[in-house]
């Protein structure tokens, strides 16, 4: 009996040992305390003791001096918004107190052009230390959406960039030994990963990858439904088949990121549509009209397609308000409609069904953006409903270890590292003691080379000082702008493919329907897309041709097509 018991003992604390406390990371958006009556928020309304990580959102960057752009200065300068903010550790020494850089409204270009440059990079990533220590944050999380997107200013060489500074920036804080975390927030659509992430490196460097797993569906896709579905659902086509919370958070995983680094984005806010005029069909799907560019705006958020929690439920649930209420049942996810009105958002079942699968799937924890959306008047129930029920989940839930490896990373697919600035050896993007390893092979086969150096000679100069630029203040202050994600997918393989014949390449007719989203071009610079069913024609940017199997634009020699490769 005795011996039983100090094996179950040792077990458990083995296990203990193992396990990892779960995240639930609260954004909190400044701009809220511009909003009028009960919408207003403010620092004091944040409920400190229901996260473990809380995200100022945002700053910027200044793209003349390449230094940390403040963009609301009186706010959190003048008006001490981000002491204000990290003064909570005073009285919650446990917590740890982020700032966002990024944000929708803040485009791409600027970022792809900083990364593209290594001084820019130097100067910003020692602004950003500066800031850091200046005003006492704990970590720094990325929110530049999207690296290599060329709808957001992005370019083909963003990826490697990107990733460069990344590796730069933990390079710096590494040096500043006082434990400051780097986290991401991220898309799941395939085509976004492909354009502008090295998955499995980047998810080596952080400390943790916060998912966007809302905004899957909006007024820029042409009908009405939900925007965080967390399976697919029987009316899903083409690319939207995988645009869902489950397939997307397991792209991440399939692309070599561990889930115990996975934080589940849920969103406290809907997204709301303007019915086709006469449409009586309320079904997810349904017409709408586009040209409204969304549901009628909130009173409080003041947005057009765009309505927080607490906008939504205090008209859900008043019985004499007119709204309907259904639910998805294959999506798990509810929507509401009232004559040409239509919003799809969650609710407290949906956010518990989303835990329930967090936790069995083993991922790090859940992410909102944002809390200062949730019903923190308690206007239809108990106040903070829905950060309620993610604190209730997370906080007695520790992560597990994964127990599956996935498809190793090719040598050819890794970036390169880049050099340090006094020339010392370069960052290995190769997994810390501990770490799980995406890489990993049975002990029976040999190991992958981890890494190679890049060729780029590394620039000694370096900035005279770090900097912080106060802009002026804007008279007006921009609407609602959440994280967004505009849906469609692509495909991709997880090996170096066989170069296919040109016979063996099924090129589409004219007027043919599509036999996938993307279909390959007999001319090297351009392919097709799936639109409305048709095949659509596209253009490579120039200098690269299209890999018929990875389905992106790729440098020539990668080219899976002979004659492509000239």
């Amino acid at each position: 009996m005795r011996c039983f018991l100090l094996w179950a003992f040792a077990l458990f604390a083995t296990q203990h040992a193992d396990a990892t406390p779960s995240r639930i990371v609260c954004y909190f958006s400044n701009w809220a305390i511009y909003r009028p009556g009960v919408g207003k928020y403010a620092i004091e309304d944040i409920p400190v003791d229901l996260c473990t990580h809380i995200v100022y959102s945002f700053i910027g960057i200044e793209d003349k001096t390449w230094g940390v752009l403040v963009i609301d200065p009186e706010l959190d300068v003048e008006k001490n918004g981000f002491k204000n903010f990290t003064a909570i550790k005073k009285t919650h020494p446990n917590i740890k107190l982020q700032v966002a850089v990024g944000g929708w409204a803040e485009g791409g270009e600027k970022y792809s052009a900083m990364v593209a440059d290594k001084s820019r990079r130097d100067h910003f990533i020692a602004a950003i230390v500066d800031f850091m220590n200046r005003y006492g944050f704990d970590g720094f999380d990325l929110d530049w959406e999207y690296p290599g997107a060329a709808d957001r200013g992005g370019s083909f060489s963003d990826k490697d960039r990107f990733f460069y500074f990344v590796e730069e920036l933990r390079r710096a804080f590494d040096g500043e030994g006082k434990g400051w975390e780097i986290t991401m927030a991220v898309p799941i659509a395939k085509f976004r990963l492909n354009e502008g992430y090295h998955v499995p490196e980047l998810c080596e460097l952080l400390d943790a990858i916060h998912v966007m797993s809302y905004d899957l569906r909006g007024n820029w896709a042409g009908f009405a439904d939900s925007h965080s579905p967390l399976y697919k659902r029987p009316h899903d086509q083409w690319a939207y088949e995988t645009l869902n919370v489950n397939d997307g958070l397991q792209l991440w995983v399939d692309y070599g990121c561990s889930p115990k680094k996975l934080i589940v984005g849920i969103p406290f806010y809907g997204r709301s549509f303007t019915l086709s005029n006469s449409n009586n069909n309320y079904n997810p799907g349904t017409y709408i009209n586009k040209e409204a560019g969304g549901g009628d705006p909130g009173p409080y958020t003041n947005a057009t397609g765009f309505l927080a929690y607490y906008e939504i439920c205090t008209e859900v649930n008043n019985k004499d308000a007119g709204w309907t209420k259904k639910w998805d049942e294959a999506g798990k996810v509810p929507y509401a409609y009232k004559g040409n009105q239509w919003v799809g958002y969650e609710d407290p079942e949906s956010v518990q069904i989303k835990m329930d699968w967090i936790k069995s799937k083993g991922y790090g924890g859940a992410m909102t953006w944002a809390i200062d959306m949730d019903d923190f008047h308690g206007l239809c129930g108990p106040k903070n409903a829905l950060i309620e029920i993610l604190a209730a989940n997370m906080k007695s839930y520790n992560v597990p270890e994964p127990t599956h490896a996935t498809t190793p990373r090719p040598e050819w697919a890794r970036p390169p590292s880049t050099p340090s600035a006094d020339g010392s050896k370069p960052v290995k993007t190769t997994p810390r003691p501990g770490q799980w390893d995406p890489n990993a092979k049975p002990s029976t086969q040999p190991k992958p080379t981890t890494t190679t150096t890049t060729t780029r000679k590394p620039t000694t100069e370096t900035p005279d000082s770090s900097e912080v630029v106060y802009p002026q203040l804007p008279t007006s202050h921009s609407p609602e702008m959440s994280p967004t994600l505009k849906p469609t997918t692509t495909t991709t393989a997880s090996y170096k493919p066989e170069i296919p014949e040109d016979n063996d390449v099924a090129y589409p007719e004219n007027n043919a329907d599509c036999k996938g989203d993307f279909m390959p071009h007999e001319d090297c610079a351009k392919y097709y897309r799936c639109v409305h069913g048709k095949p659509m024609v596209f253009e490579c940017k120039p200098g690269t041709a299209y890999h018929t199997v990875t389905n992106v634009c790729d440098w020539p020699a990668n080219a899976d097509r002979e004659r492509c490769r000239h």
